[in-house]
């Protein structure tokens, strides 16, 4: 019987392990993982925290228990692998909580380890009330602090997705908002432009947001419990009695890089189509592996559960036998923020010229539906190459009707269509659900004129 070992239980990992097992039901498929959940939504975690998840099963699909009696796959939790020992196909495991390792053989091996969010480098990182958010764990952690404490005022370090949402789930909880911000933007997946339009609206709802600014340290209360954020321009003291930083990801890779495994360009772990690493029999997939940019053409990381759901089910299908490819993704993302969603696909400005592209951009501000029934507008920013004409990315900022059209973009730039050929998409329309000129049309048309 060939014996397949996962090491990680979320999007990649329980996706790979799911189809493998549904492809040839003879396989022996085991996941290892290091938490005590599996298979769970950990960008629910926002919405846990503001009241709209009541329980935190909620966001959990299985359970070991259900996960070997619906699909017949074997999960160990709190199990951490600590060596990965690929020239005799073994790996040593080591139990949470008893600390007693064994040594486990496998046929073929996926990793996929995830990533692990970024601490900042400043006295007080670590303090009581200061979270990160990457396991359910985290979620419990949060829960349980505002509960007991009933903090009055949190400090966000960090406009990535996580911390936008989180900030709006604290607005909820009723607390007083602060969002600082290293760059000279929030939202650093967005153009400036566009991220300004998602500022706004975290300013309309009372979140007072702060860029090009500088975390000093974290100072704690005389109990050990955070106090308040210093900040380096002007020594500008935030009182906090809560402290959520989300300041960037890096691929989780130490057991992976341990055992020989190259790593790419961008610190995952480096594959190919196949999701194969240099080792036989051990594939990677999900946040700590790289992904084939479909714009750029070069290796990229996009710590993304839809990406790395996609290369778990690709990954599976090689494990149980197939000869799978995995073609790349061009990182589409949404976030909502309070009364509005912020979508993006490609490249936007600052990434097309890093990657050499001679890049031009086109704006609009158009409604989603025909304003007798009450159609909001929407910013839409497409991007192209200029010899070309060639789509390289676009960004909406609006209702999330307006922003669902994203999806629309995305497909044209797995289909490596101009901006011409794009503003000619056959798109629906009535009244009601849409507008007679979708704005992506006009932002590709406002373009294929600039060109």
């Amino acid at each position: 019987m060939t014996r397949i070992l996962v090491v990680g239980g979320n999007a990649a990992g329980m996706t790979a392990a799911s189809r493998a097992k549904r492809l040839d039901p003879s396989l022996e498929v085991t996941i290892l993982e290091a938490s005590s959940r599996i298979a769970y939504s950990i960008c629910g975690l926002p919405y846990f925290l503001s009241g709209l998840v009541r329980d935190l099963s909620e966001l959990e699909l299985f359970t070991p228990e259900s996960l070997m009696n619906e699909r017949g796959i074997e999960a160990r939790v709190q199990c951490r692998v600590v060596e990965l020992q690929a020239s005799q196909r073994k790996i040593v495991v080591e139990h949470v909580r008893s600390g007693q390792r064994d040594t486990l053989g496998y046929d073929k091996l996926l990793v996929a380890t995830g990533y692990r969010p970024i601490t900042p480098d400043v006295v007080g990182a670590h303090l009581n009330g200061v979270f990160t958010a990457s396991r359910l764990g985290d979620a419990d952690a949060i829960a349980s602090w505002l509960s007991s404490k009933r903090p009055r005022r949190a400090v966000l370090v960090g406009g990535g997705y996580v911390g936008l949402e989180v900030a709006e789930a604290m607005v909820a909880r009723g607390l007083s908002v602060t969002l600082v911000e290293a760059a000279t933007q929030i939202f650093s997946t967005l153009d400036p432009d566009m991220a300004k339009l998602v500022e706004d609206e975290l300013s309309l709802h009372g979140v007072q947001v702060m860029t090009n600014r500088h975390v000093r340290r974290i100072a704690a209360k005389g109990d050990g419990d955070v106090d308040a954020v210093e900040l380096s321009t002007g020594s500008l003291r935030i009182p906090a009695e809560l402290v959520f930083v989300d300041v960037g990801v890096v691929p989780s890779v130490e057991l992976a890089e341990n055992a020989g495994v190259e790593l790419g360009p961008t610190g995952a772990i480096q594959v190919n189509d196949r999701l194969e690493t240099n080792l036989p029999g051990v594939y990677a997939a999900g946040n700590c592996a790289e992904t084939h940019h479909l714009v750029s053409g070069r290796p990229s990381l996009i710590p993304l559960g839809t990406v790395a759901a996609k290369q778990g089910r690709i990954a599976g299908e090689n494990l149980a036998g197939r000869h799978s490819r995995f073609i790349g993704a061009v990182g589409t993302s949404i976030v909502k923020v309070f009364d509005i969603v912020a979508a993006k696909t490609g490249l936007n400005l600052r990434e097309a010229e890093r990657d050499g592209f001679s890049a031009v951009e086109s704006k609009i501000l158009a409604p989603a539906r025909a304003h007798y029934f009450g159609g909001a507008p929407a910013s839409v920013k497409v991007i192209a190459e200029r010899d070309s004409g060639r789509l390289l990315g676009a960004q909406i900022v609006g209702s999330a009707e307006a922003a669902a059209v994203i999806d629309v973009a995305a497909t044209a730039l797995t289909a490596g269509m101009t901006v011409r050929d794009a503003a000619q998409l056959d798109l629906a329309y009535a009244p009601p659900a849409g507008a007679l000129w979708n704005p992506l049309l006009v932002a590709m048309n406002t373009l294929a004129r600039e060109l």
